[in-house]
């Protein structure tokens, strides 16, 4: 999935929802700086043992609330969401925390699963579809750039206009 999204070495990058770090260190090797954000204390901690064991020196864990991101604004190049949106209550305001932290021109990646039965996941009760998914972000002052449709998920390039 890393290979459809452009990766810049001196990019600042937020993994929001990072959970067991499945993207956050493959993204350390390519940029200067990543965030691993999680509302789970158990997941930072999993991320330290990984950040530790493999003497990785540009990851800084961070805990937040479900709809908040705990950065400067406009400080961030890239912002990745794997498998998160449908978790988060209140759509409306992270989206608007996304665009608060990325810097103009910046993206925001957004992976989930499909509105439809996968057999795994979600209920597809709870999941985001990607128009809908699109409508929250271009309400928000994000333009769709590129989407993918994955085997069981979509992934859409907003930038930050």
């Amino acid at each position: 999935m890393l290979e459809l999204i452009d990766l810049n070495p001196d990019y600042v990058v937020v993994d929001l929802g990072c959970g067991s770090a499945f993207f956050t260190v493959p993204l350390s090797r390519k940029v200067k700086k990543v965030y691993g954000i999680d509302v789970q204390k158990e997941m930072l901690a999993f991320l330290e043992q990984k950040i530790q064991r493999q003497k990785i020196g540009n990851i800084e864990p961070l805990l937040s609330g479900k709809d908040e991101i705990p950065l400067e604004n406009e400080s961030v190049d890239l912002l990745i969401t794997v498998n998160t949106l449908h978790e988060i209550p209140n759509k409306k305001k992270i989206v608007a925390e996304i665009r608060r932290v990325l810097r103009p021109k910046g993206q925001a990646v957004i992976v989930d699963f499909k509105k439809e039965d996968t057999g795994f996941g979600p209920p597809v009760t709870i999941r985001v579809s990607q128009d809908q998914a699109r409508h929250l972000f271009e309400e928000k002052g994000l333009t769709a750039l590129t989407s993918h449709e994955l085997q069981h998920h979509y992934l859409i390039v907003f930038r930050r206009v």
